[in-house]
């Protein structure tokens, strides 16, 4: 069985110093008078936070995984986007039936925004490539 990298105390505090900037970020949002239910202002920071995660994911599996790209994951994909969506909320309002359509278009939506989060990142690196080349 491969085992993956030691616990390292500086990637805990990575994790921890931006997963209090992205919930700070998130508390933000949700402080603000914007008309409508608050159901669906965390959905779209959900969705907003899957497609930063997909950039993210996509910029760094694109480099060697070294010290600083593994910091970078740590504090930017785990700590901030990390804090700042809120699937625990969704799963809280699913079970008990209070906004079950909307918990489930927003996984399928937050999905569809990483992969095109993900595509996005490909195809600019597709082309930063090939400019190169040439």
């Amino acid at each position: 069985m491969a085992s993956g990298p030691a616990f390292s105390w500086s990637h805990l505090g990575l994790v921890v110093a931006g997963g209090a900037l992205g919930t700070a970020a998130r508390a933000a949002l949700l402080l603000l008078d914007v008309p409508g239910p608050t159901g669906l202002v965390v959905a779209l920071i959900n969705i907003a936070g899957a497609f930063l995660l997909g950039i993210v994911t996509g910029a760094i599996i694109r480099r060697a995984d070294t010290p600083r790209a593994r910091a970078v994951r740590q504090f930017l994909g785990t700590g901030v986007l990390g804090g700042f969506t809120t699937y625990s909320t969704f799963a809280v309002d699913a079970v008990t039936g209070t906004a079950l359509w909307l918990t489930l278009g927003t996984a399928v939506v937050g999905v569809l925004a990483a992969w095109l989060g993900l595509a996005l990142t490909s195809r600019s690196a597709t082309a930063g490539r090939a400019g190169t080349l040439s």
